[in-house]
This record gives C-alpha cells, structure tokens and sequence, in this order.
C-alpha cells in the first residue's frame, strides 16, 4: 500500500469496504490464473452479491419477477389459510374456547347414525334436537314444546316453538320438522341407509297446522320417544340436494343448523364455530375452537403448552397427566350408556357351543383388565346397566374369573393343557387359539395387549387383528367376517335392546352383531317395546336378562367413565347427569371465561 493510501486511512475515517477498494490492483497489475485469466470464486460473487443480484434479475426478468411474486403470493396465501392466522384473528375477541380431543370426523350431517364422538360433539353444537331424553328416560321439551299421547300409545300430536332459527336467519317451521323425519326415512327404507329413519319406517308423519305434526304408529312402542329424539335439520338447504348425493354433500362438514354455534372453517384437525347471532340466547363463548389430535400423546403435549381450554375422553389412564398441574377441574361421569364386549361370532361352527363361550369368559379377569390398563370404568356382566329400572341382578348370570371351571369345560370340549407349553391342545396338538379384531388406537392396543397376555397365562392363544377404521367397519362389521371382535356400543337410556339381541337385527348395518338368535329373546324384546306398562316390561327384560346371560353370545367388559378436564376460572353447566358425552353441550350458551 502506497504512502499515499495510508495516509488517506490515517487522516479520513472510511468503511473497511471503500479501504479495500483502494488497495485492488490497477489495470496495469499482472494478471493471474489459468491462462493468465483472473478467476472469479463464489466468496468474490457474495462480496458484492448486491449487484450481482440486480444484475441476475435484469437479464432473467420478467420470469425472474414472475417467479418472484408467485412464491409471495403462494406463502401469503398460505399464511392466510394456516391455524396461526386464524388464531391471531379470533384472538381478537375476548370469549374463545379451545376444547382438545382424539378422534377423527366423519360427517356432521346428524340424518346418520353415528358412534362417533367427534361427530356428536359438533352437532350438539351446531343442531337442536326436536325432543331430549333426560337421565331418567323422561322426554323433555327442545323444539318441540309439548306433545299428548293417545290412549293406546298409537297417536303422538307434537306443537313445535316457532321462535327457533336456522343460522341463515330462516325461521324454523313445521315443515323443517316432517321433511327431517320423512328424508331420514326415505333414505333408510329406498336406499339402505344407516340413518335416524331406521326405528321409523312404518311410522307415518302428518301436518295439523303450522306449529303441529301427528305421528300414527301401527301399534304402541314404549321407545317412540327415543326414536324421535334427533336433530331437526334445515328444508331449504338439504331439499335442493339430490337424495343420493346427501351423504356426501359439503353439508357433511358445513352444516347450518337452528342450535348455538356455526361452523365458519372446517379442517381435518381443527374445527372453528361462532356463536350464532339468531340462537334464542346470545351465546357468552364467541368463538369455539375444536381441535382433534391423532392420539393422547398429542393431546398431551397440546395441554402441557397450553393450548387448550378444556379437553375429554374414555381413557383416563392416557389422561392421568392432568395431576401434574394445578389450576385445573377434573370431572368424571359414569357412562352407563356405553358399554364396551368381546363378541363371539356364532355364525362360525367353534362358537356354535356356548360351553366353549362361558370357558372364555371364565379365563377373562376383567379386574386384572382394568388395572393392566389404567382404566377407570365399572365391570359389566350383562346388557343392561346396573343403574337402569330395567335392571334385574337375580337374573343376570355372571361368569367371574375361575380358571378351574373353565379347564374342566375346555376338557369336555377335547382340550387338555400341555404341561410343556402351557397352552389348551386338541389330541392331534392343535392350539386353542382365536383372532380378536378391533379398531387400531392406543387405548384399543392396551387393552387387547392385556387381555392377550391374560388369556396365555390361562392356556389360550391370542392373535390380535388391529384394523383401520375403514377396515373395520368395511371388511369386519359389514361382511360380519371376525372370530372375535372388541367393539363399543352405545345403547338408548331406554333399556330397549332390541336393535343388538333380535335375529332379524343379524345383518349389516344393524348391530347383533354376533348373530345370536333364540327365539323367546325376540319374543321378550318384541313385547318389551310394545308395552308401555313399566312392570310388563321389567319383568320381560327380567327374562331377557336371563337367558342372554346364559347363552353367553359376548364377554361383557365394562362402563366407561368420561373425563372432563377445563381451567379453573371457566363457568360451565353442571354435567354429573349426562348419558352420553356430547350432552356436556346442552346449555354450552351460558359457558363463560
């Protein structure tokens, strides 16, 4: 560096960028490289990456400017439809809800009959039902306000409020009322749908004037209340939609119904309702977020960051990490309502015999069960629950753990236990073995795990079939193709049962689905429905009781309980008297943080 150079350094202060300016080589500087060319390095090109830069898009321009502006708009656009935006808008308001929960939605059109949970969960929040059914099976009043019974229980004249709204602002009518009855049946009895239609195909509904409606039953049916007890769903919306196309219409996942809240965004994981500005009372909660998660790992970790308001489920053991933290409610109900069993096929020729059934049941200890499981429920030994009137414990025949009993009952059938293996052989050293197909999740895994290491303790095999949801209500349910198979069923609070006992309920979709038949249960349950007598149907279900328990056609587990957790601070409505879980929602309008 010249004398010159450094004394301009000295007496100016300049950028160390103009410095190395003055010290690059003149023109008259030897040239290096290969060929005597100078060679331009990547470290060259980012010192003066600015010009570089506009030079680059000068000569590639326009398509450099259009390919630009693109990835803007595309992340833009991105931005605008992700969780965190929608978020950042509803965080505005002051009363947002964020309620978590395992599962998955199928369809919030409330004409299908769901075992769903997150299903019901949004339609109690969106749709209003036309009659409810309290705790003690008595109708209480929702869109419908009164109703007389005829004498024979044949005629039941309903008069409907007519200060009810859709969430477009259309008054709720008479006709909203019969064409939801008369869709459901059509759908049911013309095309073989699972829907609310199915207990009310011979059941004909006629309009009196604009705020009644009569139904004629061809003979009294002491669960006619039950079976009326739906959601009401919107005329002008559903009528402009082909009946085959229902099913599947975006309604299924925007539905607009009369109840508090609207969907406004519906994602696979996320579900985002406001309060609807035509309920009959101003919901205080105005944004509700529902968000599913795949497992209660997931759950979890959206709890331990404090994501969620509130959450619920089954599965009290995946839950238990709610004890960790203070600041938090924790309530659980017994759900008598549901009931969870292992059903033996009686289509196949080894569940022909019931001894081998009762063996089974005898090597189940469904307190080890529990434990293993960290389950919080109530044993079940028959299809109807302890709490119900129906209830009949001198009949119930009650297969408890006695490993004894059932070694002597796998004898007779030509099983003895190899000393050397532990397992129940036949002569030719056939294993006794059986397949148990379920619907694949965490909780369904624990407990089909326990019970398959139970049963090798006591002699038998196993095999354990995890399905897919689809799998399982396609390839199992549907074709009744399974050995044994877990389900859960959820029953009425009237302790009618026919639609799970009766020999003509065998086939898809109905739910025996064990294929049990003896004819005096049909006769029992038959009488049981048509009897509006409350002796004439206990002592009917007594005997139903009876000789259900002792054909064995399932293994009866448990009850679950629901466990609802919310912050402490947030005012909810009493939920000790729910029969089922999306019940928590019936006065969710007056829910306030």
């Amino acid at each position: 560096m010249s004398n010159l150079e450094n004394e301009v350094i000295e007496n100016k202060k300049i950028s160390m960028k103009e410095a190395f300016k003055l010290i690059r080589p003149s023109k008259s500087a030897i040239k290096v490289g290969i060929n005597g060319k100078n060679k331009r390095t990547f470290r060259d090109w980012l010192w003066d990456y600015p010009n570089n830069v506009v030079e680059f898009f000068k000569k590639t321009s326009p398509l450099s400017f259009i390919f630009i502006f693109t990835v803007l708009g595309l992340g833009i656009f991105s931005f605008f439809r992700s969780n965190i935006f929608a978020d950042l808008v509803t965080s505005e308001k002051t009363q947002i809800f964020v309620e978590g929960n395992v599962g998955a939605i199928s369809s919030f059109n409330p004409l299908y009959i769901t075992q769903n949970v997150v299903d019901s969960d949004i339609q109690a929040l969106v749709f209003e039902k036309f009659i409810e059914i309290s705790k003690d099976g008595q109708p209480k009043e929702k869109i419908a306000k009164d109703w007389v019974v005829s004498g024979d229980g044949k005629t039941y004249d309903f008069t409907i409020n007519l200060d009810h709204k859709w969430q477009d602002g259309v008054p709720l009518t008479i006709d909203d009322v019969i064409f939801t009855f008369e869709i459901a049946k059509e759908l049911y009895t013309e095309y073989g749908d699972d829907t609310i239609g199915a207990s009310l195909g011979d059941v004909t509904v006629n309009k009196i004037s604009e705020d009644k409606l009569r139904f004629t039953l061809p003979e009294s049916n002491a669960t006619f209340f039950e079976a009326v007890s739906v959601y009401i769903v919107p005329k002008h919306i559903l009528e402009r939609i082909p009946v085959t196309d229902i099913a599947f219409n975006s309604f299924t996942r925007y539905p607009l119904g009369s109840g508090p809240y609207e969907v406004y965004r519906s994602e696979p994981n996320v579900v985002y309702l406001k309060a609807s500005e035509y309920y009959w009372v101003n919901p205080k909660i105005e944004t509700f977020i529902y968000r599913l998660y795949s497992d209660y790992d997931a759950l979890e970790s959206a709890f331990r960051n404090g994501v969620l308001d509130a959450m619920g489920g089954t599965d009290s053991g995946s839950m238990s990490f709610v004890n960790e933290y203070s600041g938090y409610l924790v309530k659980e109900i017994p759900l008598d309502s549901r009931v969870r069993m292992i059903f033996f096929n009686t289509r196949k020729e080894k569940f022909e015999n019931k001894d081998l059934r009762i063996a089974l049941n005898h090597i189940t200890n469904k307190e080890l069960l529990l434990e293993q499981t960290n389950l919080s429920a109530s044993i079940s030994n028959g299809p109807i629950a302890k709490s119900s009137w129906a209830y009949s414990e001198k009949n119930v025949v009650t297969y408890g753990y006695d490993p004894v009993k059932a070694q002597e009952i796998f004898k007779n059938a030509g099983y003895t236990r190899n000393e050397n293996s532990g397992y129940y052989e036949t002569e030719d050293k056939k294993v006794l073995s059986f397949t148990l197909s379920y619907y694949d999740n965490n909780l369904n895994n624990r407990i089909a795990n326990s019970l398959k290491d139970i049963w090798k303790d006591e002699g038998v095999v196993l095999n354990l079939e995890p399905l897919s949801y689809t799998q399982l209500t396609q390839e199992i349910v549907a074709t009744r193709d399974f050995e044994l198979l877990m389900y859960e069923v959820e029953t009425t609070v009237d302790p009618d049962q026919y639609n799970l006992w009766h020999s003509l309920k065998s086939s898809y979709p109905d739910l025996n689905l064990s294929g049990y038949s003896y004819e005096r249960v049909d006769i029992l349950l038959e009488d049981a429905r048509r009897s509006t007598k409350i002796e004439t149907r206990k002592s009917s279900y007594a005997l139903f009781q009876k000789y259900l328990t002792q054909d064995s056609p399932v293994i009866f587990l448990f009850n679950p309980n629901y466990t609802y957790v919310y912050k402490e601070g947030i005012q909810i409505s009493d939920i000790g008297n729910i029969n089922y879980p999306y019940q928590r929602f019936e006065d969710v309008a007056y829910w306030s943080k």
